[in-house]
């Protein structure tokens, strides 16, 4: 735990010295396998490219894979190496996930999600083996028809409310998975089912937690805009203005078009809307992230920027662009409804 709480704090150094070791001194411990090579991927993260991080990815899980293969061979009652086999098989979908290829996520992702639910049926106190199903889960309630049914063939259940529930009972009472539980709830209640509220105990825990990783940070900002706690979203602003610079070189061209958004949306909820646009706009121009959620957030507030002031074919040329994303978030949904109405002030 000391080496996942450092390499969360963005302590990547003491992270992989501690797990190095552990898997040295403890390697029939259940999950330090597991967590060393998701620390390799958090690190890389924090310092590559986002090839070069798939690369590092993919190298880890396929030295891990054997360890557990051989540990369950000689201890076959003990649950949870195959839960941490489940969840390495399940992992090496995180490349296509960052590619959009969802039916090689969903091929992935099944391989190593059987044997997490027969983990979880023989053993349903292993509150871990939760966030796993309930990712699955929630990915097939809002895939389109296709992969809906490809799930529904395997008789997996697809329920949006069941999928949620699992992923907030690992975050609230899990062991280990309860930090990526809460950024993953925290993701899906602010960019895909748009319930800020709901996302705000999450974000303010990882935030209180973790106070050096930004991008909890970028989390707990959004959740204080979002629920109209100006005041605390804009002193968080100003710690993080400083907390930047001591970020990576990686970490800081990642990351500055997230947290240029979110000064962007502070200033749209203060009606600063010139300052908001020129932050929107520089955020679009610099964004390196691997995934597209925050970008589509930004087509959609530029195109909401130019509804206000009367500039419909440019907004209605963002609310496209958002769109065509294609990408599960709440702003795709909106920017279909803006294309149809004009956003207009509430």
């Amino acid at each position: 735990m000391s080496g996942v709480r450092a390499f969360y704090n963005y302590d990547f150094d003491r992270s992989i010295e501690i797990l190095d070791k552990s898997r040295i001194d403890f390697p029939n411990h259940p999950g330090v396998h597991f967590i060393w090579a998701s620390s390799k991927y958090y690190v890389s993260q924090g310092l590559d490219p986002i090839d070069a991080t798939y690369d590092t990815l993919t190298t880890v899980l396929n030295e891990i894979q054997p360890t557990y293969n051989n540990l369950i061979d000689k201890y076959p009652d003990n649950f949870e190496y195959k839960l941490y086999l489940g969840s390495t098989l399940g992992m090496k979908a995180r490349s296509s996930l960052g590619k959009k290829d969802w039916i090689s996520v969903l091929v992935q992702s099944y391989r190593g999600f059987r044997i997490i639910e027969k983990v979880a049926e023989d053993k349903p106190n292993l509150i871990d083996a939760q966030l796993p199903i309930g990712i699955v889960g929630y990915y097939a309630s809002i895939s389109n028809a296709l992969i809906r049914w490809l799930i529904n063939i395997y008789g997996l259940d697809t329920s949006k409310k069941s999928a949620l529930t699992k992923i907030e009972n690992s975050a609230l009472n899990s062991d280990w998975a309860w930090i990526e539980a809460s950024g993953i709830i925290s993701f899906i209640y602010l960019w895909i089912e748009n319930i800020p509220e709901k996302a705000l105990p999450f974000t303010t825990r990882l935030s209180n937690e973790f106070p050096n990783n930004f991008y909890f940070q970028i989390l707990y900002l959004e959740s204080l805009t979002r629920t109209l706690k100006i005041d605390k979203a804009t002193t968080l602003v100003k710690k993080l203005n400083f907390d930047y610079e001591n970020l990576s070189l990686r970490q800081k061209e990642w990351y500055k078009p997230y947290f240029d958004y979110q000064k962007s949306l502070l200033y749209f909820h203060e009606k600063d809307y010139n300052q908001s646009r020129m932050l929107a706009h520089i955020a679009i121009n610099d964004y390196a992230g691997e995934l597209d959620i925050i970008l589509g957030n930004l087509f959609l507030l530029i195109g909401k920027l130019n509804d206000i002031s009367g500039e419909r074919n440019t907004a209605i040329k963002y609310y496209k662009l958002c769109r065509d994303l294609d990408n599960f978030s709440f702003a795709s949904k909106q920017s279909r409804e803006y294309l149809e109405k004009p956003y207009l002030l509430k």
